[in-house]
């Protein structure tokens, strides 16, 4: 972008991709001790709940949507510059 080329699809997706491959990745990892702490502390629904937001949901979708964002950006075009 900083050169005035605009990104092939590959490399404006590809990161998005890779985000999301490492948080898939990440989440797999962590599941399994996030439910062990949440039934050891014997949470009610709603607690339960909102652990598994707080841990799962809310750092996917920020990550996703930043990397969706500025790989949009990257690919562009204003109808002014056509």
């Amino acid at each position: 972008m900083a050169a005035g080329q605009q990104p092939t699809f590959i490399m404006a997706w590809g990161p998005v991709a890779a985000d999301i491959a490492m948080i898939v990745l990440l989440l797999a990892l962590l599941w399994q001790p996030i439910l062990t702490a949440v039934y050891i502390a014997g949470l009610p629904l709603i607690g339960t709940i909102f652990v598994l937001l707080i841990t799962i949901y809310l750092p996917f979708h920020i990550v996703v949507v930043i990397s969706t964002l500025w790989a949009v950006k990257s690919r562009w075009i204003e109808e002014d510059s056509k």
